[in-house]
């Protein structure tokens, strides 16, 4: 699809991201030489942790090479924001793009369990874990992973990445050549010695008070683990590009970069984020960004009462 607003808003991103990277610096590296008093540091810290959305709004524009139209650009950018984000850009990209390949397929519906081979109660577990801050620990996880030899990685996210019954490929040449190379690799552990030294001085700046960088954490943990999934949870199966458009005021749209139009970007992933709302529409089943992200707490879905395919999400 291309729209009369497709073009990438490279000077606005760049500015957006410039204020982002600017505010992560002011307050993990420059508040705690300072001599204010608590408060005003926690407050701080939390007003940037709630902007999280936001800079993963940026990095993830970067991983579908829209941040900037320059390619080499693009991935400095992205390495950058995603550094400050907490993770190598890297493995965010992987894990992404594999969403998309595997969306609502049985490799990639993460609120839906088999009864059969799954106690409901480790469903619950693990679903309420998932969406607190699980997703954000895993990301976090890979700062760690990455240094383990490749032989040992490379079986379990093989298998996470078969092909598909309808003859699509799966990810594991990407897996092999992208993420596991020589090259990937090295820039995922260049990145997370950077990611550990940038969040680990601040630990060390803030000495005593070094739990207001754990609460920082903590907010973004919860914010990227609860609006992940919230566009799919409980909506149809096997339909690859499906995910709901959640309505939300238009400040929140503009906040989460047009986020809330989930649907719209998994049907077209090259659009960048100015040009969704211009491809946007809304069907039976779409639901408010609050309600979206609400239901999730009603638990996860078994497999027998997720909706089939062709059929609108129930307002769960």
């Amino acid at each position: 699809m291309k729209l009369a607003s497709s073009r990438i808003p490279a000077r606005l991103n760049v500015v957006l991201g410039s204020v982002l990277l600017g505010l992560h610096l002011l307050v993990l590296l420059a508040l705690p030489l300072l001599p204010l008093p608590t408060a005003w540091a926690a407050a701080a810290l939390a007003a940037v942790a709630l902007l999280s959305p936001t800079l993963w709004a940026l990095v993830h524009e970067a991983i579908h090479g829209l941040l900037l139209p320059q390619r080499r650009w693009n991935q400095l950018g992205g390495r950058v924001l995603a550094i400050a984000f907490g993770a190598p850009l890297r493995a965010l990209r992987f894990a992404h793009l594999r969403h998309h390949r595997y969306n609502r397929t049985p490799w990639g519906r993460d609120e839906v369990y088999d009864p059969a081979e799954q106690p409901r109660w480790f469903a619950y577990v693990a679903h309420y874990v998932r969406i607190t801050f699980g997703l954000y620990a895993a990301e976090l996880a890979v700062l760690l992973a990455c240094w383990l030899p490749r032989s040992l990685l490379l079986p379990p996210l093989r298998r996470a990445c078969p092909d598909l019954p309808d003859g699509s490929a799966g990810m594991a040449t990407m897996l092999e050549r992208d993420l596991l190379a020589a090259q990937g690799v090295r820039e995922m552990r260049i990145d997370s010695l950077c990611v550990l030294a940038l969040y680990g001085s601040a630990i060390a700046l803030y000495g005593s008070r070094a739990w207001l960088v754990v609460g920082f954490l903590a907010i973004r943990a919860f914010l990227a683990s609860q609006f992940d999934h919230a566009p799919h949870h409980a909506t149809p199966l096997e339909q690859r590009d499906h995910a709901l458009n959640l309505t939300a005021p238009r400040w929140l749209h503009r906040v989460l970069l047009n986020f809330p139009l989930h649907r719209t970007h998994h049907q077209n992933p090259n659009l960048p984020w100015v040009a969704l709302p211009e491809a946007s529409t809304f069907q039976p089943g779409d639901v408010s960004f609050v309600r979206g992200v609400l239901r999730q707490w009603r638990g996860p879905v078994a497999v027998g009462d997720a909706p089939p395919m062709d059929v609108p999400s129930p307002l769960r």
